[in-house]
């Protein structure tokens, strides 16, 4: 690894490529095709062809669909599909069907999943409910002989493993985790082993070196070994879904043995830099994606790290192999950290040490679970499989939660800002490079030295919300609770009726980019405002909390008092009695005075009315000859509005 490989013209290439993308992003996301009509709309002719194996659902299945013709006229573009049933059919095949569209949902909290969004990154348009669905084409022979794999395989884990550990098998050999129960799947998070639950490059990795190795045994060469590899590790690659990690691992396996073939140099850094552009110009919509851009990091870590470090490991035997895999595994995360603050707010520390065991524990759980699906028909040695299998799953699971489970295994972490994502990657890039530039230059330090000046930037410029005195008011709720978020500037965020679950409110907070919570106000003391404060207190700071005169339920007055053991102020605030403070009081009833009723408050934070219970937002201060700016929550969707002082 030099530096001039970063000035070689593939690189560059895919530099501006890639910023291209970006820049034009708005017109790339686009899907290619727009409907010809308004949305909703009923009854629809819709035929295409299924782009990913269907998911089993309540009361049926959904899948993503590439459509080729609605009402008979040809029109591509992307739909999410909901059926009772598939006819049959499945990943690749043709189908037809009537349905009704509709435009999928928004958000629904902030920092919650944007499904709108999520599917317009993908090429996906409407969402279409059909009862069932028509097959009209058969995919080519290869698919629906990786399909049969796929199918054969699961089956067989569910019908000889207790349902857990059928579903940790199914995502450990074929990224098939949806079946993973929702703790566990935490666990794998927290303890840094998510990544062997999906669809990775490892995966693909394994694959190549079983055939490798069998083809050696059988004496073939070399070539007829990278050709029989190629063949079974792109059957593998459709079985498991065909995501991002895998086709990128299957380029890069492909781009070396062409060079091999052709008697040319290609190293893992050339190979990565071919697999990112070839998945980029085949779809542009890749570089948006979580799994394509960590795959990628991940990668470029690995390769970058251990070719330059690998070099000063002077420790040999068991101690040096231990190292080894501590720096494998360092580099490989050393990119992703960013990313997981970003898309998950939560950041695993243990990782570094559990992917040591759990990554070549994997390999034994993942050769098991081939031989079981391969043997399925073998009577007694199939049930020894499937015993094997069964413990080795188990003992797997045990290592996640030990990893899982110790002090400190994670941190949640608030959304990065772009100066500290930045700046973290100029420290990284120090890190890789470090042997590169050599321990005593001092391009080293300037270098490292940029990096923690980027990254104290954002916290410094960083405003609560942009513009002088702003107010930023975002209104959501759920079937009982209107929620708001108020961000004051300056002043810091507040919420109003924190009566959603306080997991979700916690990463609405971490999305915002702050931890702390100045001030959790109530409009009432009914239980559907206040339910999710305890859990939130323990997941964020709070401040203060400010609720209405009257007389409290058992379950507040607990949660009050263990909050105000924790250093958080409590209160109560009369309305129409300012003391001079960020936040007042006001009436929000039929009249004045306290009549029992339920959400007879209202806050006023920083110049923002929040009334209704949650339900609207409003300036409080009027231009002259003006109306008061307002915002009204709307049902299963966020409503944001920005507040500036009358003048602006």
């Amino acid at each position: 690894m030099l530096f001039s490989y970063y000035r070689r013209p593939l690189f560059l290439l895919l530099l501006v490529y890639a910023a291209g993308i970006y820049l034009f992003r708005a017109h790339l996301l686009k899907p290619d095709d727009a409907l010809p009509f308004a949305l909703p709309r009923s009854g629809a002719l819709i035929e295409g062809r299924v782009s990913q194996y269907p998911v089993p659902g309540r009361g049926g299945v959904h899948f993503a669909l590439e459509t080729e013709s609605v009402y008979g006229r040809p029109l591509k573009t992307g739909l999410m599909v909901y059926a009772r049933s598939m006819g049959g059919a499945s990943c690749r095949d043709k189908v037809s069907f009537l349905a009704d569209l509709d435009e999928p949902p928004g958000a629904a909290m902030p920092g919650g999943l944007d499904w709108a969004d999520f599917l317009a990154r993908r090429g996906i348009t409407a969402q279409a409910r059909a009862r069932d669905v028509e097959l009209t084409g058969r995919a080519n022979p290869f698919i629906r002989l990786a399909r049969a794999f796929h199918y054969s395989a699961l089956e067989t884990y569910g019908l000889s493993l207790p349902a857990e550990s059928a579903a940790v098998m199914g995502g450990i050999v074929l990224g098939d985790n949806k079946s993973v129960p929702q703790g566990l799947k935490t666990a794998y998070q927290d303890s840094g082993a998510m990544h062997l639950l999906i669809a990775a490059g490892l995966k693909e990795g394994f694959v190549v070196a079983i055939v490798f190795f069998f083809c050696s045994w059988l004496g073939l060469g070399r070539k007829y070994c990278g050709l029989a590899a190629l063949g079974i590790s792109g059957l593998y690659v459709i079985a498991a879904g065909f995501d991002a990690p895998l086709v990128r691992s299957y380029l890069m396996f492909s781009t070396g043995l062409g060079a091999y073939l052709l008697k040319r140099e290609a190293g893992a850094f050339h190979a990565l830099t071919v697999a990112c552009l070839a998945i980029l110009l085949f779809s542009p919509r890749s570089l948006f994606e979580a799994g394509f851009q960590m795959s990628f990091l991940a990668v470029y870590g690995l390769c970058v790290g251990m070719s330059l470090w690998v070099e000063y490991l002077k420790v040999k035997g068991f101690l040096g192999k231990v190292l080894e895999l501590f720096l494998v595994s360092f580099f490989t995360q050393l990119g992703l950290y960013p990313l997981l603050a970003f898309y998950f707010h939560k950041v695993s520390l243990i990782s570094l040490f559990s992917n040591i065991v759990l990554v070549p524990a994997s390999y034994i759980v993942m050769a098991l679970g081939f031989l079981m699906a391969f043997f399925s028909k073998a009577g007694p040695v199939f049930r020894a499989l499937a015993w094997a299998g069964g413990a080795s799953v188990d003992l797997f699971d045990k290592g996640v939660w030990f990893f899982a489970e110790l002090p400190f295994a994670y941190i949640r972490v608030p959304e990065p800002s772009v100066w500290v994502v930045a700046g973290y990657f100029i420290l990284a890039f120090a890190v890789l490079h470090a042997p590169l530039f050599g321990f005593r230059n001092r391009r080293l330090y300037a270098v490292l030295a940029l990096g923690l000046g980027v990254m104290a930037i954002g916290p410094l410029g960083r405003a609560a919300v942009p513009g002088a005195r702003s107010c930023r008011a975002v209104l959501f709720g759920d079937a009982d609770t209107s929620c708001a978020f108020v961000y004051a500037n300056p002043g810091g965020l507040y919420i109003v009726n924190p009566g959603i679950d306080g997991g979700k409110l916690a990463e609405a907070v971490f999305s915002g980019g702050g931890r702390t919570v100045e001030g959790a106000l109530l409009t009432s003391l009914e239980r559907k405002n206040f339910s999710g404060l305890e859990k939130l207190s323990g997941l964020v700071g709070i401040r203060t909390v400010l609720v209405p005169y009257g007389p409290q339920p058992p379950e507040l007055k607990r949660v009050l008092a263990e909050l105000e053991k924790n250093g958080t102020v409590v209160g109560r605030m009369w309305p129409d009695l300012p003391d001079g403070g960020p936040v007042n009081a006001f009436w929000d009833g039929d009249g004045p005075g306290y009549t029992g009723g339920s959400d007879i408050l209202g806050w006023e934070i920083g110049g923002v009315r929040i009334g209704g219970g949650g339900k609207y937002a409003q300036q409080k201060d009027i231009a002259q000859g003006g109306l008061p700016a307002r915002a009204e929550a709307q049902e299963r969707k966020t409503v944001t509005r920005e507040f500036f002082p009358p003048g602006r």
